[in-house]
């Protein structure tokens, strides 16, 4: 495979990269490094630019021979995407068409999309084809480009798959976060208990779950890598295309967190409880069904300890603080 990763110097696509070059595909890694790193990129030609820049895009495909696209560029902060909803429909939205316009262009047909879970909204047991609500900006910013996918199936052909990814999270091979500045729970956690003073924000503490703070699925970044491998190897011969969670299937609370990193860090976690945010549900945990059916995939590194005892690694083999 000669594969294009969009945003492969960011968290995941870097660990996607990893992977798929020890698989043996040929890769050429695009990111404008708004939040990607540089030094994360350790694979194929490095390309600096945006994906709806539609000549440099063509010029890619063509010069390296591409055969397929993982896109994983966009904008992924939900708070954010509350506040400036111009820009997570520009970037998600707006130049993920232009992506598949230089793709077409250049007769390249097989896509793999990072959507989200963010699109499921508040939903206990999240079943793609049946409750899809999303709260933010952003979940919305997925799901129209979902929506998007079938008609260019039907009109050009294209192959397809998007991954609805759940909390992405943990590390590998030197590679993972800045534990600093990341919007994600579990590597805040862990930097509140190894590099600050400043208490961890739980934002609310009376959902209606056991513990009364919100519940999450987590999955890890290495397991993800293999999902994008698979779904990668599923586009080279689909009917169909087919949106795919990707998840743990289990769900674990915030307050589950802060203990779990307390007792693999040996150190406490403070904490500090503020109200609930309206992009905030209540319980969102996968149904993996049709991942393992389709795909032959299923989390072997998911699990909450490992999880955690990766970003801990990371940080102090790293020194991400």
């Amino acid at each position: 495979m000669r594969i294009l990763i969009t945003g492969g110097a960011g968290f995941i696509g870097s660990h996607a990269a990893q992977l798929l070059s020890e698989e043996g595909a040929d890769l050429v890694i695009l990111d404008n490094l708004v939040t990607g790193r540089r030094k994360d990129v350790r694979q194929g030609p490095f390309v600096e630019g945006n994906i709806d820049d539609v000549s440099l895009v063509r010029s890619i495909l063509r010069q390296h021979g591409i055969t397929s696209v993982l896109h994983l560029a966009a904008s992924a902060n939900v708070a954010e995407s509350m506040l400036r909803p111009d820009a997570y429909f520009a970037n998600n939205v707006v130049r993920t068409l232009r992506l598949i316009e230089a793709m077409l262009a250049e007769g390249v047909y097989r896509l793999v999309f990072a959507s989200s879970c963010a699109i499921y909204g508040n939903a206990p047991s999240a079943h793609e084809g049946k409750s899809e609500s999303p709260l933010s900006p952003y979940g919305e910013s997925k799901l129209q480009t979902e929506r998007a996918l079938p008609w260019f199936e039907r009109a050009n052909g294209l192959r397809w798959a998007a991954l609805r990814y759940f909390n992405v999270a943990g590390a590998s091979n030197g590679l993972g976060e800045e534990a600093s500045s990341s919007v994600r729970i579990i590597p805040r956690a862990v930097h509140t208990a190894l590099g600050t003073d400043s208490p961890l924000q739980v934002y609310g503490a009376d959902f209606p779950t056991a513990d009364g703070s919100a519940v999450r699925d987590y999955v890890h970044v290495a397991d993800v890598a293999r999902a994008n491998l698979e779904a990668l190897r599923f586009v080279e011969n689909c009917e169909a295309g087919e949106v795919i969670n990707i998840g743990s299937g289990v769900g674990v609370s915030v307050l589950q967190i802060i203990r779990t990193v307390s007792e693999q860090s040996g150190r406490p976690v403070p904490y500090q409880v503020g109200p609930a945010r309206p992009v905030d549900p209540a319980c969102v945990v996968s149904d993996i069904a049709k991942a393992q059916r389709l795909l032959g995939w299923r989390p072997v590194e998911s699990t909450l300890a490992n999880i955690v005892a990766s970003v801990i690694r990371s940080c102090e083999t790293r020194t991400l603080f």
